[in-house]
């Protein structure tokens, strides 16, 4: 409904803009007819004959001419080419009445509508008092040269030849159609006439006239007995009102809505025209009902692609957690293998160590006994420190490390502090695995091209502010500048044997930039040292 009051509203807007141009260029016309007849006409209308005036208007391209001449108290037409105009009174003709005095004064017509020129007024198209049939467009002309108003004017046969002009019923009927069996009726009203609006005046205009029907255009047949609340509403507000009745039996949901315009043609004095819409209450919720099961449908469709796409989701997650898992068990059954490994061998040689010291004391040999011991201790202290990791995969991956580094003739040291704070989930812990791993790799690999007594690779892990920092440093050969930048490419090594893939550094940097960590790497004077920090959390 506020589409088609909308699209009214559009089709009167236009309508009103054409019909003020035609109205304007029909009323100069007049002028210049009355002029015309003035110059042909004895400036005394009691020397003129009325078959004259209908001679003079056939000449001149008008349906009639008439004159208005005063008379004690009343201005009333005392010649004309139409018989029905004679000594018709314009008393009761309002604002036209005020214009006459007004011409008679040889004073500019100022009665608020109409158009005004040179001792000239034109009154818009309007309703005949003598034939209530036709609806004319007048012009009066009155320059003090005669003692009469020069009244030329134009009709048409009917009331619907004036619509055919204005276009505004065609547009209704186009849009009731279009909006069939929903639209019962449209129209325009004419609010005064329709709210019983009595308008400042000494003489009102003819309920006749067109300016005062209660219908503009359109119908309004469907009538009820709050449609005058609801209209008053609407005034009031400015705004479209709803609300549901019923006629003849029928449930029907009608609104009023007021037209915006700065335009009053009729009455300056008066308010702006309504637009009332009708429509079938039972057809609406029909169609309403239809909509609500378009969109039923339509959000059941999207909840079950929404469910589909979660279910899918929420597979491919656990699907990932299951490989994630999987890799996790991967890498501690890998390294707990290796750990047990170490173990089974120290005891193995627990058992020679026993051996030993116990030949030691039945020889007492007390210095060689405490000479093997203390190189014992140093053995268990390495096996204490790294029994303070708070992490198995870390404790495992540390002794594989240092197992590798003695069979590659590399001294591997190592520095951790407050380890036991270290608190990591299985997947991050399996990751920090393969970051470590690879950047101790790589520094194995470095400190090969040295010689056995160069080859020095240092681990020193700490936990400080929730955040675990590990640095690895190697000797070796320097990494050159203009490298730095490119290392963590995939594909990219500095290995010239073909055994490197150069994706080593480019997983460690993925791993961190998942965890949001940072690192930094330096090389100098033969020492290389990556430095990583990643949250606990």
């Amino acid at each position: 409904m506020n589409l088609l009051y909308n699209s009214i509203n559009s089709n009167i807007e236009q309508t009103v803009d054409r019909e003020k141009v035609f109205e304007e260029l029909i009323g100069l016309n007049l002028r210049t007819v009355a002029i015309a007849a003035k110059n042909k006409l004895d400036p005394d209308y009691n020397n003129i004959d009325n078959n004259e005036l209908k001679k003079l208007a056939k000449e001149l391209g008008v349906d009639e001419i008439t004159l208005f001449a005063k008379t004690n108290d009343d201005i009333i037409g005392v010649r004309s080419s139409d018989p029905k105009e004679i000594n018709v009174s314009s008393k009761g003709w309002d604002t036209i009445y005020v214009a006459f005095h007004q011409l008679f004064k040889l004073q500019e017509v100022n009665v608020g509508m109409g158009q005004t020129l040179p001792n000239y007024w034109s009154c818009p198209i309007d309703t005949s008092t003598t034939n209530q049939s036709e609806i004319n467009k007048w012009g009066y002309y009155y320059d003090g040269t005669t003692n009469y108003i020069i009244n030329p004017f134009l009709h048409k046969k009917n009331f619907q030849d004036y619509q055919e002009i204005t276009r505004i019923e065609e547009a209704i009927q186009r849009l009731m159609k279009g909006n069939s069996p929903t639209i019962l009726e449209v129209s325009i009203l004419n609010s005064n006439t329709f709210l019983g609006r009595v308008l400042p005046g000494n003489n009102p205009t003819p309920s006749s006239w067109f300016s005062e029907r209660e219908v503009f255009f359109g119908s309004y047949q469907l009538r009820d007995p709050r449609e005058k609340e609801y209209a008053s509403l609407s005034m009031v507000n400015d705004e479209m009102v709803f609300y549901i009745a019923e006629v003849n039996g029928k449930s029907v949901m009608k609104s009023f809505a007021p037209i915006p315009t700065d335009y009053l043609k009729y009455n300056p004095s008066g308010s702006v025209p309504l637009i009332q819409i009708t429509s079938d209450y039972t057809e609406i919720n029909k169609l309403l009902n239809k909509q609500l099961m378009n969109t039923v449908w339509f959000m059941g469709v999207c909840t079950l692609v929404a469910l589909a796409i979660m279910g899918s989701i929420l597979w491919i997650f656990k699907r990932n957690k299951k490989l994630a898992l999987l890799n996790v068990q991967d890498a501690y059954v890998g390294n707990i293998e290796m750990l047990f490994q170490s173990v089974r061998e120290q005891r193995h040689d627990f058992i020679n160590h026993i051996q030993t010291i116990h030949a030691f004391l039945t020889l007492k040999r007390y210095d060689d006994l405490q000479k093997y011991t203390n190189s014992l201790v140093g053995e268990i202290r390495i096996i204490n420190d790294l029994i303070n990791i708070n992490d198995p995969a870390l404790i495992a991956l540390m002794q594989a490390k240092l197992t590798q580094a003695e069979s590659l003739h590399i001294l591997c040291e190592y520095e951790f502090k407050h380890m036991d704070q270290l608190k990591l989930s299985p997947i991050k812990a399996t990751d920090v695995v393969k970051i470590l791993s690879n950047l101790i790799d790589n520094a194995f690999d470095a400190t090969m091209e040295l010689k056995a007594e160069d080859r020095n690779v240092k681990v020193i892990g700490d936990v400080v502010n929730n955040q675990f920092r590990f640095t690895i440093r190697n000797t070796g050969p320097t990494i050159p500048e203009k490298w730095l930048e490119h290392i963590f490419e995939s594909g990219f090594s500095s290995k010239t044997n073909g055994r490197n893939s150069g994706l080593g550094l480019h997983i460690v940097k993925q791993l961190i930039i998942r965890y949001k960590g940072t690192i930094q790497v330096k090389s100098s004077k033969g020492i290389t040292e990556f430095v990583i920090t990643l949250s606990l959390f």
